[in-house]
């Protein structure tokens, strides 16, 4: 899969399809789903919730008889949620440095929030939660810590997008 399109990125359908190639037999292309989910929730930041709910959709279909691939899929949907993490605070660094170089002309600007969609962002991560809580109760010892890890992120991510709109 080559870089992204605009167009494409659009659609939930991309974000429902590449999360299947991450456990490909092929590292290529299990290396090349994960680089374009990651410059998907990089570059498309409108698209990032999409990526998740993607992701955390694949997880729910996998098979319990298979809890190496749900840990592994389970996993990669911790790490892009603090991939997200990682672009709010890159978005703010730089909300802030431009900020800083207009702060003689308006300082208006400082009181407005760099995202608008927070509220939505932050109701939506509800789904997210319910699928660590639905890993919780696993009998696989590491999907349930990945579980628990999950849910620390999405609390946090929420905490992370509330103090960018104060």
């Amino acid at each position: 899969i080559p870089y992204l399109i605009e167009e494409v990125g659009r659609s939930d359908k991309i974000t429902e399809i590449i999360p299947q190639h991450g456990i490909s037999i092929d590292p290529g292309v299990r290396e090349e789903a994960v680089q374009v989910l990651n410059r998907i929730v990089r570059y498309l930041p409108h698209r990032r919730f999409a990526v998740m709910k993607g992701m955390a959709n694949f997880v729910l279909r996998l098979p319990d008889e298979f809890p190496l691939l749900i840990s592994t899929s389970l996993g990669r949907l911790l790490e892009l949620m603090r991939f997200w993490r990682a672009c709010l605070l890159d978005d703010r660094l730089e909300y802030d440095a431009q900020d800083a170089k207009h702060v003689g002309h308006v300082n208006q600007l400082a009181k407005k929030p760099p995202f608008h969609q927070s509220e939505a962002i932050e109701f939506r991560a509800s789904e997210i939660n319910a699928v660590g809580l639905i890993f919780l109760s696993s009998v696989d010892s590491q999907i349930r810590h990945t579980a628990l890890e999950l849910l620390r992120c999405v609390r946090a991510l929420r905490n992370d997008i509330r103090d960018l709109t104060l």
